[in-house]
């Protein structure tokens, strides 16, 4: 199920009222002594922010007022309730490590849904406890009711049987019911109907249904105590080290030279710290969900090497190179698989000594990359410890897999090429030495010099977006 078109809803503002009632919902259980001290710092606050304009009740429509005292933007109080879970995810604090693959692949449903959001949901729900059975015939890893299951739970392990009791179906579930929900608030949010911002919607409907969320008119008044106030509290353990997933602005830059130290790959300063979610929104406005931001991230923090070797400027032009290649082999990160179906049955290598286990038409092109040949499925499978070989389909399947394989390809393979595009790139080979390694024997040497252009043009379209320079100009083709 994919979203509604966009990957989080932006925060709604609140008006000098429905902010009085959240900070009043969340002063309600402190001690009388210190209640009348707050309330007089609330009022003044209040009417500083509202310019003394008068202050609409609590109850009235997310449209009522109209007075001209300016809003109250809520990242910050989003922030100081756990931020929005879109940080790298913390895998080591899944108590079971098996549970972390199905919750990497299910949380690519939409693209509100992350690895963090679920990991923190299935805590606080069961405690990881699949055993666990609660109120209204709840059961499983994330407590879904059976109707739930009925509606949203698929035989998604192959065991031949659909059960809210199998950890990976309660999971991909879990998903589907979470994105149906986004789905459903993004739609209210659009309409109006509702105020807040998207994530604390969807995970009240969660709680309490999307009727009730409609019926109050979204999140005027929300307690401390309340379920997505609980569930963000969770979000920094499953958060690598507590960071976000946008960079900081100005990374330090890393003077590099040949044999010098600081031009080894620098797992601090992986791409992941160069793309805000942001930039990489803008850079691909039309693109699948299933292309996801943090499956991208996720996937950068497995080849530090990434984006991490040379200087700044070095680095950047990486970012954009393999960017810009992944554009233009994905149609703009539109296709997870090749669109010819006619030549799905063009890639297997039936020479070799593992054949085509997974069928003849099975190593199609998929991922960012277009993943194709048995060959390459069994070679990236086995660095990547994955079974790719039998199943192919973790590639249009897994965001974080799909990722991985396309900066698999690019750090080690040198394709058509004498070397890696990652080599090519870093090494001063410049940007077309990685279209020669990507599909030089196609493309190069005055062959398909439109679609030689046409990767050019990305490249130099997203080296603009990080703000540097492609480089020279005889290095752009080849």
């Amino acid at each position: 199920m994919q979203s509604a078109g966009r990957a989080t809803k932006p925060l709604t503002k609140f008006d000098s009222a429905q902010l009085a009632w959240l900070i009043i919902s969340a002063i309600g259980t402190l001690p009388l002594a210190l209640l009348a001290m707050l309330a007089l710092i609330v009022l003044i606050v209040i009417f500083a922010m509202a310019g003394g304009s008068q202050m609409t009740s609590a109850s009235s429509s997310p449209d009522s007022s109209t007075g001209g005292g300016s809003a109250v933007n809520t990242n910050a109080l989003i922030e100081m309730s756990g931020g929005d879970g879109r940080g790298s995810f913390n895998a080591t604090s899944v108590p079971d490590e098996d549970l972390v693959a199905p919750i990497r692949s299910a949380a690519g449903t939409c693209d509100l849904l992350t690895p963090v959001i679920i990991a923190a949901q299935i805590e606080y729900a069961s405690g990881f406890d699949a055993d666990q059975e609660g109120p209204g015939g709840r059961k499983g890893l994330s407590q879904l009711t059976p109707e739930v299951f009925d509606e949203y739970g698929e035989d998604d392990d192959d065991s031949g049987e659909a059960s809210v009791l199998d950890d990976e179906d309660s999971i991909h579930a879990h998903a589907r019911y979470f994105c149906h929900l986004a789905e459903e608030t993004d739609r209210l949010l659009s309409e109006d109907k509702v105020v807040g911002d998207h994530l604390t919607l969807t995970l009240m409907a969660w709680e309490m249904g999307l009727e009730t969320v409609e019926a109050q008119g979204g999140m005027p008044v929300l307690a401390l105590g309340s379920y997505p106030f609980q569930v963000r509290g969770l979000f920094a353990k499953y958060t690598r080290d507590g960071e976000e997933s946008d960079p900081p602005t100005d990374p330090p830059t890393q003077h590099a030279s040949a044999g010098d130290p600081d031009n080894e790959p620098d797992p601090d300063a992986e791409g992941a710290r160069l793309l805000s979610e942001s930039t990489f929104d803008a850079m691909f406005p039309g693109r699948n969900s299933f292309y996801t931001y943090a499956g991208l991230t996720d996937a950068m923090e497995k080849f530090p090497a990434f984006a991490g070797t040379g200087d700044q400027q070095t680095r950047k032009r990486e970012l954009a190179a393999f960017l810009a290649n992944i554009d233009h082999e994905s149609g703009g990160l539109v296709h997870v698989e090749e669109i010819n179906r006619d030549a799905w049955g063009n890639y297997c290598d039936t020479g070799q000594p593992y054949g085509c286990p997974a069928g003849q038409t099975a190593y199609h092109g998929r991922g960012p990359i277009q993943l194709s040949w048995n060959t390459n499925y069994k070679a990236a499978g086995d660095a990547l410890g994955l079974d790719l070989l039998n199943e192919p389909d973790l590639v249009r399947n897994d965001a974080s897999v799909a990722w991985q394989t396309a900066l698999w390809f690019w750090m080690t393979q040198s394709g058509a090429g004498t070397t890696t595009a990652h080599a090519a790139i870093t090494g001063g080979g410049g940007f077309g030495e990685t279209i020669r390694t990507i599909n030089g024997a196609l493309e190069c040497g005055g062959r398909n010099t439109a679609q030689v252009q046409a990767r050019v043009d990305a490249y130099e379209r997203f080296a603009a977006a990080l703000g540097v320079d492609p480089g020279s100009e005889d290095t752009l083709t080849c």
